[in-house]
């Protein structure tokens, strides 16, 4: 039996549902970034900082439903990114990070949805 590769994904936004989303997208786990701390001798360690939040960043197809309103507004609520393979991510307490921007020849909106947590399912 072959492995499942990842290749496909749907977003179900709390409130906003499920996201008709575009091809592609992109889970960021954020967390720490560890960086070597050098001595006389060499290396003597690392220290740990934190560099980012977990994040989602999705393409949603726009259309004449679409709620520009509420996606911007989109504060406080779990996101659940569900991936072909079979594994689930849920982001915590997330909201829309950037500003919206439509892009009318393609006809999609890029949204890039930060949270607290990044929990695997």
């Amino acid at each position: 039996m072959g492995t499942k590769i990842t290749s496909r994904g749907y977003l179900d936004a709390g409130s906003l549902g499920r996201l008709p989303t575009k091809e592609g997208g992109t889970l960021h786990f954020g967390g720490i970034k560890r960086a070597p701390v050098l001595g006389d001798s060499g290396v003597l360690g690392f220290t740990e900082n934190y560099e980012s939040a977990p994040s989602i960043k999705v393409t949603i197809a726009h259309a004449n439903s679409t709620d520009e309103k509420k996606i911007q507004d989109f504060v406080g609520e779990n996101l659940t990114l569900n991936l072909n393979s079979g594994k689930k991510y849920t982001l915590m307490n997330a909201w829309t990070s950037d500003p919206l921007e439509l892009v009318i020849k393609d006809g999609h909106l890029d949204v890039l949805f930060v949270g607290t947590e990044l929990i695997p399912l």
